[in-house]
């Protein structure tokens, strides 16, 4: 009886919620079976790589030795990544939004040269998804990982802060508090989530979760006196507004699982979990 009083309760609730303010309720719950937020490590490789930096006033350049073969890229930093099918390398001037050029090298497991691609402009390393090699700044690229064919957006919504995969569907977060949907790396749909503070701001972060249902969303946005906004929000996958609610904690990445949104703080790595009631 108790918990048909419940149900019934939530659902006079959502009900007037979604009459006067939202078409959902984020509440809440147990946080047990939490999933374990882990980076993907590209950086364990099967052969030792060596990266010499050269700068000098006529040429910036980084200088990649593996196996004893020796490959060269312009720019000031260079780093590199490893993955099932090859290694990619990669030289430029991260975090530098007017950085002049990034160029990139993918070699097979032989160690051969299998495509090069040149940038004019500056981009990093983001992640790999779904066989592609995302790279970010101002602007996010889908970097075909088999042929290095290449598709880009470039939103003018500030930098790039997460991009999440999901089947033909592509999700993009910006610094200034915008998602973007696309389907097969074309502009559906773009929404404002949050606005930062006016000004400078310290932090500017915005991560998405990408569920069978919906997405979550969480911001933090902290200016120089150390206020801060912070919040999570759900929307459909096509970005209709479920809900938001505000935060008392710093978040610093979300993921859904099971139906759950699990939020990570940024401070103290505690991870709170959440369920999402809906009519829709």
């Amino acid at each position: 009886m108790n918990i048909r009083k419940l149900l019934l309760g939530i659902i006079l609730i959502l009900i007037f919620n979604g009459i006067f303010f939202s078409r959902a309720l984020i509440l809440e719950t147990n946080s047990e079976n939490s999933p374990i937020f882990m980076e993907q490590n590209f950086k364990q490789c099967s052969v030792q790589i060596k990266v010499r930096e050269v700068r000098n006033v006529l040429e910036n350049y980084v200088n990649f030795t593996i196996n004893g073969k020796s490959y060269a890229l312009k720019g000031f930093f260079g780093d590199y990544f490893c993955f099932s099918e090859g290694i990619l390398l990669i030289a430029g001037y991260p975090g530098d939004p007017n950085a002049p050029s990034t160029e990139i090298l993918f070699l097979d497991n032989s160690l051969n040269k299998k495509w090069w691609q040149y940038f004019a402009r500056g981009l990093w390393f983001d992640s790999y998804q779904d066989a592609k090699i995302i790279l970010t700044n101002g602007c996010v690229y889908w970097i075909e990982e088999k042929n290095g064919k290449s598709k880009y957006f470039c939103p003018n919504t500030g930098l790039i802060t997460d991009v999440k995969e999901s089947s033909d569907s592509s999700y993009v977060a910006t610094t200034e508090g915008y998602v973007y949907l696309l389907k097969d790396h074309k502009l559906e749909k773009g929404i404002r989530v949050a606005k930062p503070w006016k000004g400078e701001n310290l932090r500017m972060l915005v991560e998405i979760g990408v569920g069978e249902k919906y997405i979550a969303i969480v911001y933090s946005f902290v200016n120089p006196p150390g206020e801060e906004k912070r919040g999570l929000c759900v929307y459909t996958k096509n970005l209709v507004k479920l809900a938001c609610r505000r935060l008392d904690y710093t978040p610093k990445e979300v993921v859904i699982m099971n139906g759950i949104i699990y939020v990570k703080d940024f401070y103290t790595g505690k991870i709170r979990a959440y369920r999402v009631y809906s009519l829709l």
